[in-house]
């Protein structure tokens, strides 16, 4: 098998099980099941709200190649506030989760990447 073809294979698994698990986080925010959790944290209630939205639309963007990057920006980001959360309401191991979520998208960042066009053309 073609090692480009591997890459976007391994890609493309990557970013449909992570799309699978935001939309299942996003559907416990968005259902109201996380709320207690979100106050135990000091969050108001409304924030589990917003956090579930901007997942489910992660999720959705990591599945369109025009998006996947700015997904793994924008889920980056949120996985950086869920880290500093477990972390500053001493949450020791928790904070793996977003560790490991955070290496996944940018391993698909990087299987998506675009070849370099810049390569120097052979010296005839």
């Amino acid at each position: 098998m073609n090692p480009s073809k591997a890459g976007r294979i391994v890609s493309w698994v990557l970013v449909v099980l992570l799309a699978l698990a935001y939309l299942a986080s996003a559907a416990g925010k968005l259902t109201g099941a996380a709320t207690d959790m979100f106050a135990h944290w000091g969050y108001p209630a409304w924030f589990a709200t917003v956090i579930g939205i901007l997942e489910l639309t992660g999720a959705i963007g990591l599945l369109i190649p025009r998006t996947t990057r700015y997904a793994v920006l924008g889920l980056t980001l949120l996985m950086l506030g869920a880290s500093y959360t477990h972390v500053s309401n001493h949450e020791g191991f928790q904070v793996l989760r977003p560790i490991i979520f955070i290496a996944l998208l940018w391993t698909v960042w990087w299987l998506r990447r675009t070849p370099n066009i810049l390569k120097l053309a052979p010296a005839v």
